[in-house]
């Protein structure tokens, strides 16, 4: 559905197809990162604590070249969420001006890669006590798994990360994970269902470019989370969520576009999913399928249901579905990857909804 009050004109060009792909080519980034952006590589540790609780670092008479700091209880390292609230499609579309299409960035002192290695598979193997191999399952993926692991270590591919998740930030490991992508400076897209809403103290870390335990760009470059916002409809096809990253990594590492979708494009082998799904390399490499067709599309007011048969599980929720389009060297978001229906197919997120709800972020934080 298109909204009353969009600015830009209706562009429906289809995405681009397998064989224009394959005519992009790899490029070396044409420029050093800009001192401004150097601090968005710094390793640097945040301690969540109240001032008169922390004690200073000591050096440590236990372990050589060491120091320690002891943590009050409560206390942990990083940054937790301050704001959340989840509003009506009413209520974002009034506070913004909407728009079908929006614009990546492609940043020149990242590298340009549209076609990155691949990566092996690393899986855990599991065996019966006689030894036989056992054929793991998941309703989520259709015959053989598709998914292939890839290294990412060029844009866009290095805007896709892993997202960790806290329902209770007093304990010093997250709860859960996901995925999710750069959409502007300092905002990502996710899925809603990642948030945990109802949590008083929660905490969100995003790492891009995940890959074997840091992000390729630099064991310093991640950032937390400060704020939160979605949708107050508990029903399909509004379950996605913007976020406020406390590093605007966006304006050094880039982000992508967004469009609406429309539907005909169904059935055309434009698409590409990718994430940080727990069965392919234990969530610690990211994998991606590419051009398959989203089957149908399903809409609610302002968000569409996209219905498709690209292998997913869990941990691919707020991984981006998107696609590429000519004399555009960014790619662009058409939706959020939510689930498995029924063992029909998995489903993702998106429409003029996830699109002002990008340009609702993008808007009210700098």
């Amino acid at each position: 559905m298109k909204s009353k009050n969009i600015k830009d004109s209706f562009d429906n060009r289809l995405p681009m197809l397998p064989d224009n792909f394959l005519l992009l080519e790899n490029a070396k980034a044409s420029k050093g990162i800009p001192k401004d952006f150097q601090s968005h590589f710094e390793n640097r540790i945040f301690v969540h604590a109240r001032e008169e609780l922390l004690k200073s670092f000591s050096k440590s008479e236990q372990y050589p070249d060491t120091f320690e700091m002891v943590l009050p209880h409560g206390a942990n390292i990083g940054l937790p969420v301050v704001n959340s609230e989840r509003s009506s499609p009413e209520k974002i579309r009034t506070a913004i001006t909407s728009q079908r299409n929006l614009e990546g960035f492609r940043p020149e002192w990242i590298d340009y890669a549209p076609h990155p290695k691949l990566a092996p598979l690393v899986s855990k193997i599991a065996r019966t006590r006689k030894g036989e191999l056992i054929e793991t399952h998941d309703n989520g993926v259709f015959g053989a798994d598709d998914r292939q692991v890839y290294h990412p270590t060029g844009y866009p591919w290095t805007c896709v990360g892993k997202l960790y998740i806290w329902d209770d930030f007093s304990k010093p490991d997250p709860q859960g994970s996901g995925s999710a992508v750069l959409v502007g400076d300092r905002v990502i897209l996710t899925a809603g269902h990642a948030i945990p809403w109802h949590s008083k103290n929660w905490a969100l870390k995003f790492v891009p470019a995940y890959y074997d335990g840091a992000s390729t760009l630099g064991n310093g470059v991640y950032s937390w989370v400060s704020d939160c916002h979605g949708y107050d409809d508990p029903g399909g096809a509004f379950d996605m969520a913007v976020c406020r990253l406390y590093k605007p990594l966006g304006k050094s590492m880039g982000y992508f576009g967004a469009k609406t979708y429309d539907s005909d494009w169904e059935g055309g082998h434009y698409w590409t999913l990718a994430g940080y799904p727990g069965a392919i390399a234990n969530a610690n490499r990211p994998s991606r399928q590419m051009w398959w067709p989203i089957l149908d599309d399903e809409s609610h007011g302002d968000a569409d249901e996209l219905k498709y048969k690209a292998d997913a599980t869990s941990g691919d929720s707020g991984g981006p579905v998107f696609g590429f389009w000519d004399k555009e060297d960014w790619p662009s978001v058409v939706g959020t990857h939510i689930g498995t229906v029924n063992n029909w197919g998995n489903i993702g997120d998106g429409g003029s909804a996830m699109v002002d709800l990008i340009i609702w972020g993008k808007k009210h934080w700098t």
